[in-house]
Order: structure tokens, then sequence, then C-alpha cells
């Protein structure tokens, strides 16, 4: 005698409404308008309906804060870019509940200029704090960074082969799909140069990326201000840092909420 078939779980009902259709897809960052953006744009179409919703200037480092203090203005920046002077988790709140928008099956965040690997990253970046406040509304998330150093990512040709960039996203955007449920989002690192890199699944997250500075300068009238930064640290053996930076390959580490479920 056949085994009973078993129900599909909620699950397996949102992967597989994820493989089978074209998706509606909301695109954010933090950043602004970047060549990221545009390939991840690019890439997105592969898939479905795309459209973005991005800080109006870079929003680095904001995890998943929101305006509440202010009022939320909308500009478009062309067909399928709109721009609010908000955070990231304020692009994705607007897209939801604004009401001017299809609610989307999908958040992709990036192209971060720069890696997301590290504990600090999962808390304190604004791409991730994109996918945090997406899967909070129950909408799967996919956060994508590229490990650059420097600040020319307003230079085109310095985000290296965009070709090279969108096939691996795209390869691994499909992989994604049927592993994406309601309530966890994936955090993709690739190196420097993704083109035939390795891809590596680990939650093995390096413990501190970087040191931590305040220094104090004056004004011109002679009133002190401060000036919070940092350098890297050692990367750490084996752990996510380390396959993106010493290593060059590309990272994949998932995200749940479930994590907040223990007693």
């Amino acid at each position: 005698m056949n085994a009973p078939a078993q129900m599909p779980s909620k699950e397996e009902k949102v992967s597989d409404k994820l493989r089978i259709r074209r998706l509606n897809i909301l695109i954010t960052n933090d950043d602004g308008d970047t060549e990221g953006l545009r390939m991840l744009l690019d890439v997105a179409k592969g898939f479905g309906n795309v459209h973005a919703v991005i800080p109006n200037k870079q929003r680095s480092a904001v995890s998943g804060a929101l305006t509440l203090h202010k009022p939320i203005r909308k500009h478009s920046h062309g067909r399928e870019v709109d721009m609010l002077n908000g955070t990231p988790s304020d692009c994705v709140i607007f897209y939801l509940h604004s009401g001017e928008y299809q609610k989307p099956d999908l958040v992709l965040s990036g192209i971060n200029w720069g890696d997301n690997t590290g504990v600090g990253s999962i808390l304190g970046s604004g791409t991730l704090g994109a996918c945090w406040q997406a899967v909070l509304e129950g909408v799967p998330a996919i956060a994508f960074s590229i490990r650059k150093r420097g600040h020319d990512f307003h230079d085109r040709e310095a985000w290296g082969d965009r070709e090279a960039i969108m096939a691996r996203a795209t390869e691994i955007i499909r992989a994604l799909l049927p592993k994406l449920n309601k309530e966890n989002y994936f955090s993709v690192n690739m190196p420097e140069d993704p083109k035939g890199a390795t891809i590596v699944n680990t939650n093995r997250l390096q413990r501190e990326r970087y040191t931590t500075m305040v220094t104090k300068r004056l004004d011109p009238s002679g009133a002190p201000y401060y000036w919070i930064s940092g350098l890297e640290k050692d990367v750490e053996e084996g752990t996510d840092t380390d396959h993106v930076i010493r290593k060059k390959e590309i990272t994949v580490t998932e995200v749940s909420l479930s994590w907040f479920d223990r007693e």
C-alpha cells in the first residue's frame, strides 16, 4: 500500500510559488543609485516584474532604523526607481504599506559596495536591515554585497566585471528560490572578482571585523566634534570573512527568525 501523501508545509508552498511564476520584486539598498543597484535591477528582470525604492543618499550602517520623526517624501528617479528621504527599512515599509505598489513576492537588497561579513554586519548593515524588515513583514529576501575597498562606489568602472557579477547573482538567486520562506533571508557576499569563485554555505561569522576609534577634532570655530571610525581586524580563519577575503570565495549565510524561537 502506498503511503498517504503529505500536505505541503507553508514554507514549501512559498518556495513552490517563487519557482513557478514570474515574481513581483522590490529592489532596495543602502547606497542609493549606484552601479550595484543597476546590476541587481537587470538581474531581477530575469525573474519577474521589478521596481526599486532606495534611499536618496548613502545610508550605510543604519541597520533597521526607521524614520518616525519627520515626513517621508518620494521622488521618482526614472521609470523603475523611486527615492525616499529615509532608510532601507523605510523603503521596504513604504513599498509594502503605502498603497502605491503591488505587494512583492521577494525583496532583493544591494548590490552593496563592500562585503557584509561578520556579526556586526548582520546587526548593523543597512543592506541587511532591509532584509530583516522584509522577513518581519513576511516577505523572503536576499542581500548581495561585494568585497570592495575605498569609496569609489559612484564610479561605474570601479565595480569591475559587470557581466561576471550579474551572472553569479543570477545563479545564486535561482539556487536560493526553493529555500526561501517567510521567515528567512540570505546574505550573499562576493569577493572582488566573483567569476569562477566557489560558493560556500556558512553561518560561522567573524565576531569582530573592525577596531573602534573615536577621534576628537576641532571645527573652524574651535568647537570639538567627534568622528567614529575603525580599521579592519585580522581575518579569523574559517569564518565567512576568511572565505571572502583570503580564499576569495562567495559565501551564502542564512538568517532566520527561528533563531528567536528558543524558550
